[in-house]
């Protein structure tokens, strides 16, 4: 009896160790995370390791609180048969129970929102070697969602957004901060790209193959910013002043202008604010040229005004 009980003292003292590791990972986010390296403290590196690979860490001590938790209950219900008859076999497995909810469970995962910092540092050597025992029967056991299928997210429209705004706002559910936001969101979908270069004045473009040297009259007559940059006669870039002028000073004159050419996107004037942002975050490019009838006519959008438009 006493081979029992302190067996089953042993499964919830692992299981609540292990669910006071999880608890404490999920709960440092990246600025507490930021806190706690800025202080330099031992196991450093562990735990820039451990959350470089936040999720994989995360899914170990998960999977093997898990087989504690199954194999455990398993034998410790087998002891336990041998021991104890019907009735105290039905007390013993409902203390059990309860003992994993409370102890093993629930007060972990208390305590570590208040020392989550202090077992990490302590703990994250311990957490990196769980993750490599475990990694392989890991990479076993995540083969079987590659079966499963895929959550296809549904975007919503801006009919749908305005409804969600209308009837949520009369009841009080969402406040003035969230509301706020959802009209930003909306208001990006109904603004479009023509809107912020309405007063724009009229391109001043470059040829990709001219040096440097040979720009500068152009640059002198028509300072601006930013000026065009065109291959075969068609707007493929841009490049700026600074640019310029800083291989002038530097001696570097006979570099061209195609070299030293911005990464930008070309888009209709009538794409939405929205759809803009989102073309920009994937293409990792930072500005927007919208074509005219002619060259001259072309016009910029740079993503700090795209941004600025957006928070207005």
């Amino acid at each position: 009896m006493l081979l029992v009980v302190f067996f089953a003292l042993f499964i919830v003292a692992i299981t609540a160790f292990l669910s006071l590791l999880e608890s404490s990972v999920v709960a440092i986010d990246e600025l507490r995370l930021v806190t706690i390296l800025y202080k330099k403290p031992r196991n450093q590196e562990a735990v820039k390791l451990v959350f470089q690979k936040k999720r994989e860490h995360l899914s170990a001590i998960v999977l093997l609180s898990t087989l504690v938790s199954i194999s455990g209950s398993t034998l410790l219900g087998a002891l336990a048969a041998k021991e104890f008859n019907d009735l105290w076999l039905a007390v013993f497995t409902a203390l059990l129970a309860y003992c994993m909810l409370v102890f093993a469970k629930v007060l972990p995962k208390l305590l570590a929102v208040q020392i989550a910092e202090k077992v990490v540092v302590q703990w994250a050597p311990l957490i990196r070697l769980i993750y490599t025992l475990t990694r392989h029967v890991l990479m076993l056991a995540l083969f079987w969602t590659r079966i499963l299928p895929h959550h296809v997210e549904e975007a919503r429209s801006s009919d749908d957004l305005r409804s969600i705004i209308k009837h949520y706002n009369k009841r009080g559910v969402i406040g003035k901060r969230q509301r706020k936001l959802a009209e930003a969101v909306l208001s990006s979908h109904q603004k479009n790209l023509e809107e912020l270069v309405a007063r724009s004045i009229p391109a001043v473009c470059l040829s990709s193959e001219d040096t440097v040297a040979s720009v500068e009259k152009t640059m002198k007559l028509s300072p601006c910013k930013r000026y065009v940059v065109l291959a075969d006669g068609q707007p493929v870039g841009v490049v700026l002043y600074r640019h310029l002028a800083r291989c002038l000073v530097n001696g570097e004159a006979n570099m061209t202008v195609g070299e030293l050419m911005r990464k930008t996107i070309n888009l209709a004037p009538e794409t939405s604010l929205h759809e803009a942002m989102t073309e920009l975050h994937e293409t990792r490019a930072s500005i927007i040229l919208l074509l005219g009838e002619t060259v001259e006519q072309t016009r910029i959008v740079t993503a700090k005004k795209l941004y600025q438009a957006l928070l207005r």
